[in-house]
């Protein structure tokens, strides 16, 4: 078997084997994950590769284990962040995050789409640009056609460390997710 083929091969079989889920033996500290995450999103802002970021999403009780770290991370990227807590949220479906950003009006703009209505959850289209998802910006930004080489279908490895079964992706009231699937 050609070794390309190979890998996909175990890529397809892991992804069909892979039940979502926090409790594991050999699943990954939570909290250091978040923090790690959290720590790489804040290079990329402080580097101005992005404008904005979410941290992992977490249940509402995690946020007290996470703040001061999370804060002391921000602090010493030179970054901001503000808590989510979305209240829009079904109640026994809530996540909370963090809002990671370097400049105030970039948080200006994520409070403004979500002043018009728009949730990252259910609408994750309307937050690419600010997430700089598939956009060039800076000089000569214009000139630049952002293109994907290849998708590929993923795993959502966030929400199987992080997450019970079921508690992601949020649905709406018609049971669509942020990426118009039912």
């Amino acid at each position: 078997m050609h070794l390309l083929n190979k890998i996909q091969f175990e890529r397809t079989q892991i992804m069909q084997t892979e039940k979502p889920g926090i409790s594991s033996e050999d699943s990954i500290e939570r909290k250091s994950f978040m923090l790690g995450m959290i720590t790489a999103f804040a290079e990329c802002l402080a580097g101005e590769a992005k404008k904005l970021a979410f941290s992992p999403p977490f249940y509402p009780e995690d946020y007290d284990s996470l703040r001061k770290e999370a804060e002391r991370i921000c602090q010493e990227q030179g970054i901001f962040l503000w808590h989510e807590e979305n209240a829009d949220l079904p109640a026994d479906r809530r996540v909370h995050w963090l809002v990671l950003f370097k400049f105030p009006e970039v948080l200006e703009e994520y409070k403004k789409l979500r002043q018009e209505g728009f949730n990252p959850a259910l609408h994750f289209e309307k937050f690419m640009t600010l997430l700089s998802y598939g956009t060039a910006w800076g000089k000569k930004a214009d000139k630049v056609v952002p293109r994907m080489r290849e998708k590929r279908p993923v795993l959502d490895t966030v929400a199987r460390i992080l997450l019970k079964p079921g508690d992601w992706p949020i649905t709406d009231a018609t049971g669509r997710n942020a990426h118009g699937a039912r």
